[in-house]
């Protein structure tokens, strides 16, 4: 059987796109120590050294950076007296941080220690019970090419490769696999340092295990876990247009075993925005599963880039990349495999311009009322001027294992893409929108992602995510000395 790789999306811009990490050291060139041995603490950053997320938007000083050992053991011994020291009240708290793509200072804290956790990067594969044990700084376009060369594929992920393991457990995130709750569903264990400094194992049906999967390292530092992965497989392509109104009812005739993976684009055009969509899904062939096939070398740049950050700047350019995507990329899409499918990154559409930055929302709504939402979301994005690149429907799957769940049912996620100005009245109207954009997700009966800009009211917070005081609560309760913190916590733990 003849083996073709995707060139639809290397041709088209379609993801749903984050800023590349930023570099440690961020604004203020940080001077940053490695902990040597158990004994000794971190270094002091000089004065005013930054450190930044990918929104650009969040320039933090911080007190300075430690880098994790690479294998758990000794990293939970090597930061015993750091953490020793912040429970004493003699440091402030510790963010713990990764790839950085969250873009409200999730991974960072002001005037605080952050974690670089990326050199926890081991895995090993348990090809019998089919997963695989992975610390949580390694970046899934290690872990997804390893896996690839045993055979295996993610069982869940976000649809590019930049992120960390251990983000991806503290965000709880999901992807573009049908029929799946988000990535808590496919934890089995978790290796887990806590404010005390234990090292404890969890599973389902521990309450940290819940806490931590959705987290935001607010339950301590994910040393590794244990995630259940899938055969990879080739799969073929099919897409189908229809208006917006009939797409709850195109996908549940349509994404039906044996689909593994589809998704949605709404478009982008200002005179049809929200109006029409794209269905694409996915079919394995059943002979290629647990094959070792092929991964393509990731494209970076060229024709895709053109063609996405062209709309950043014309509503021709909207138009113009709507007509390809509804029009050219079913023609021009072939069969691929899984993990070609996942191993992208998104940092190759990232906004290089220094006037403006690029600023992903996320809502979830029960299927039923996706117009609903479409219509009241296309008249915010309208009043407030929001500059959309690119809207991405997703099939959410009820969570029911962590206690900040987003999909407490059977939801479609709408991650959105906007440019940004770098301003004042950039940030006022962003804000705007925002919270403009949360209230109609509310008023479906839908929420809102926390990874993102920290622009939600209290209020809205609370609708959204009812068990969050309770969470708070919980938090305090296993870290009642304030060791791990970050701008989340410090921006809605109190008000």
């Amino acid at each position: 059987m003849a083996r073709r790789g995707s060139t639809r999306r290397r041709v088209l811009a379609t993801g749903a796109v984050a800023l590349g990490a930023a570099a440690l050291g961020g604004i203020g060139g940080a001077w940053l120590q490695r902990l040597s041995d158990a004994a000794r603490l971190p270094s002091p950053a000089p004065p005013r050294t930054l450190l930044d997320d990918a929104s650009g938007l969040n320039p933090t000083p911080v007190r300075g950076v430690a880098f994790a050992e690479a294998e758990p053991d000794a990293a939970a011994k090597q930061l015993a007296p750091l953490l020793q020291r912040i429970a004493a009240g003699q440091e402030p708290g510790l963010a713990v941080s990764g790839a950085r793509h969250s873009m409200g200072g999730q991974s960072l804290m002001r005037d605080g220690w952050v974690l670089d956790a990326l050199p926890l990067n081991g895995l090993s594969i348990d090809a019998e019970a089919c997963t695989m044990r992975v610390g949580s700084g390694a970046l899934w376009r290690d872990v997804v090419p390893a896996l690839n060369a045993a055979g295996f594929s993610p069982a869940v992920m976000q649809s590019n490769n930049d992120f960390s393991i251990g983000g991806t457990l503290s965000v709880n995130a999901h992807g573009w696999h049908a029929n799946s709750p988000p990535v808590a569903g496919t934890v089995r264990r978790l290796r887990l340092l806590t404010a005390d400094g234990a090292v404890v194992e969890c599973g389902p049906d521990d309450e940290l295990f819940g806490l931590a999967l959705g987290g935001y390292g607010l339950f301590g530092v994910i040393l590794e876990a244990e995630i259940a992965v899938l055969p990879n497989a080739l799969y073929v392509p099919d897409f189908a247009t229809m208006p917006t109104r009939d797409y709850a009812a195109a996908f549940a005739e349509r994404v039906v075993a044996p689909v593994e993976m589809a998704y949605g684009r709404l478009s982008v055009d200002p005179g049809s925005l929200f109006e029409e969509a794209v269905l694409g899904w996915y079919v394995p062939v059943p002979e290629t599963r647990g094959a070792v096939l092929p991964l393509p070398a990731l494209d970076h740049g060229g024709l895709q880039r053109l063609v996405f950050r062209n709309a950043a700047g014309s509503d021709t350019g909207k138009a113009l990349r709507w007509w390809l995507e509804r029009e050219a990329g079913p023609w021009l899409a072939e069969w691929t495999s899984r993990n070609s499918l996942l191993n992208e990154p998104a940092a190759v559409f990232a906004n290089r311009e220094a006037g403006s930055t690029d600023i992903l929302h996320e809502y979830f709504v029960p299927r039923a009322r996706l117009w609903d939402f479409a219509q009241a979301a296309r008249a915010v994005i309208r009043r407030d001027e929001g500059n959309l690149l690119n809207v991405t429907v997703r099939d959410v799957r009820r969570d029911d294992r962590s206690a900040l769940a987003y999909a407490r049912e059977d939801v479609f996620g709408l991650v959105m893409l906007f440019v940004q100005e770098k301003s004042a009245a950039g940030e006022e109207r962003m804000q705007r929108m925002t919270r403009g954009l949360i209230d109609a997700a509310l008023d479906t009966g839908g929420t809102y992602y926390l990874p993102y800009r920290l622009h939600a009211t209290a209020e809205q917070l609370r609708r959204a995510y009812p068990a969050w005081d309770e969470v708070v609560a919980a938090q305090r309760r296993h870290d009642p000395n304030g060791v791990f913190r970050n701008g989340l916590y410090q921006r809605y733990a109190t008000a």
